[in-house]
């Protein structure tokens, strides 16, 4: 019964992520490396925190969990209401969310304008995290107006080539 309800609760994600619009996409590259392709899809143009959306990313290269986690931190330490109690908070959420990634790996982070945020990583159940705070936070390392990588930023907005 549960791999029933497991099975439909994917086929219904499926559904509502192929009914998403595509707002744009782009790659991160560090040092010449492609990490990984990512797409924002969304529920309507132009992009908007009221709808749901979902970052899609296809990695490029293998990273171990504790890259990934460490890396998230660094990016979190960047924007400029997050303080480290709120890290130190969420290291809980990212360590129960985040996998290790095989070149190849397809995972997505689906928002819910309730504040609610689902990691699926390919082959594994998602782990919902009901953390408002956290899920922004989260989800402006690539959207927000302090992303560390604007140009990326940019492209998954839509908005390439405007000042």
């Amino acid at each position: 019964m549960k791999k029933l309800l497991l099975i439909l609760l994917l086929l219904c994600h499926v559904s509502e992520a192929s009914d998403m619009k595509l707002i744009g996409e782009g790659t991160l590259t560090v040092l010449f490396f492609k990490v990984y392709d990512v797409r924002l899809l969304a529920d309507s143009k132009p992009f908007s925190w009221e709808n749901k959306f979902q970052l899609e990313f296809e990695y490029r290269r293998t990273i171990k969990k504790e890259n990934v986690i460490e890396s998230t931190i660094k990016e979190l330490h960047l924007q400029p209401t997050i303080s480290e109690k709120d890290i130190d908070a969420w290291r809980t959420h990212l360590s129960q969310s985040i996998e290790p990634v095989q070149e190849g790996t397809r995972a997505e982070v689906a928002w819910n304008p309730k504040g609610q945020i689902t990691f699926h990583y390919e082959g594994s159940q998602p782990t919902v995290v009901l953390d408002e705070k956290f899920a922004r936070a989260f989800l402006n390392i690539w959207l927000g107006e302090n992303s560390s990588q604007p140009k990326l930023r940019d492209q998954l907005l839509g908005e390439q080539g405007k000042d």
